[in-house]
């Protein structure tokens, strides 16, 4: 299937630009969630050439250099509209700031390319969060380079990006970030896509590493494990964009749905469900920004939890309110059930995985 993406001409403002792209990503979900289809490399590169992917890059680098509240409010936008695609454009984001802050070889190679959205960045780094030995080890050669050897579970955008951030663990207690061209070599192979329940269209696989040389010029970044986990905890608590973005889609949808069906039952579902969801967002949105969020550990725990379940609670009621129409397979309401689904897991670490418990078990 071809697409034709609107020709915006709105600027620089991204909120304005995410709003014009989401009609056409909307009706090409379906498509994006089809492994059989899947997430189209044109309306990637399209939204690159928007500036959607350089939305809090800083301007120095071509980014638009708006902040995180503005990068928030427009994954919300492309997660609603086409989660497929949010979620391999989410993955750019972490070399892109990972680049930022390090002046190692491959970031100074790539960090304006990554700020501007000419190279598409995918990643392979959340085996780090998995308890026990390294998934990944590397292992230094001798001449400033590495050599990595392990398993991979997760890297989306395979044969969608330019370049993937793979992490490996070496003996030193430290994480070696290696840069590399998004196609196999020598002693790193990729599996078939994996068949999943939802975003199956995403082109995630596995990555085998069998001794593969890393040279000091791929090298993107070395960080020492205490302090990436301590980083990532301090992240990982807080409410995705895309988890609100889903939210108030289905929120919105169930009240269209009450409304053009003459359902006042599901006009009242949306109106208590927004008056619930507006203030959490903001609370979210609140702690997340603050200079204090150190200390708001675990309400931010808490609001994820929270939010995960009302999305799903949500979801469903958004089928009950359409009724039988819901379960075609073409149906948005069905794929946004299996979407809320995936926002349990995404970045799930055993403190998110009790919250969210504790959210559907009222506790």
């Amino acid at each position: 299937m071809s697409v034709h993406p609107p020709d915006l001409t709105l600027g620089s403002d991204p909120l304005a630009l995410a709003r014009g792209a989401a009609e056409m990503l909307l009706e090409n979900a379906a498509d994006s969630d089809d492994p059989a289809i899947g997430v189209q490399r044109c309306i990637l590169r399209w939204l690159a050439a928007q500036g959607l992917y350089s939305v809090a890059a800083p301007a120095e680098h071509g980014g638009l250099g708006r902040d995180e509240r503005a990068l928030s409010e427009v994954e919300e936008i492309l997660a609603g509209a086409d989660a497929a695609s949010w979620f391999v454009l989410t993955q750019h984001r972490t070399p892109q700031k990972l680049t930022l802050d390090s002046s190692y070889p491959a970031a100074e190679q790539y960090r304006e390319a990554l700020c501007r959205g000419d190279e598409l960045g995918g990643i392979a780094v959340a085996h780090l969060r998995r308890p026990g030995p390294p998934a990944i080890t590397a292992v230094p050669d001798g001449r400033s380079g590495w050599r990595f050897t392990g398993r991979a579970e997760w890297c989306t955008g395979w044969g969608l990006v330019d370049l993937v951030l793979i992490a490996a663990v070496a003996d030193s207690g430290e994480i070696v970030f290696a840069l590399l061209p998004a196609h196999e070599r020598r002693g790193l192979t990729a599996s078939e896509p994996y068949s999943l329940a939802v975003m199956g269209g995403t082109r995630t696989v596995g990555l085998s590493l069998h001794d593969v040389a890393v040279g000091p010029d791929e090298v993107a970044a070395v960080v020492p494990v205490d302090e990436w986990r301590r980083r990532d905890a301090g992240t990982v608590v807080d409410t995705k964009p895309a988890t609100m973005g889903l939210l108030l889609r289905v929120i919105d949808e169930t009240l269209r749905t009450g409304h053009e069906r003459d359902r006042p039952a599901a006009v009242e579902e949306a109106q208590a469900l927004a008056a619930t969801a507006w203030p959490l967002r903001e609370r979210a949105y609140e702690l997340k920004f603050s200079a204090q969020r150190d200390r708001f550990v675990e309400e931010r725990l808490e609001l994820r939890g929270r939010i995960a379940e009302l999305t799903v609670r949500a979801a469903a009621g958004l089928v009950a309110a359409r009724g039988g129409s819901a379960m075609y397979s073409s149906s948005h309401e069905q794929r946004w059930s299996r979407e809320a689904m995936f926002h349990l897991v995404q970045a799930q670490t055993d403190d998110v995985r009790a919250a969210q418990l504790a959210a559907f078990s009222g506790s």
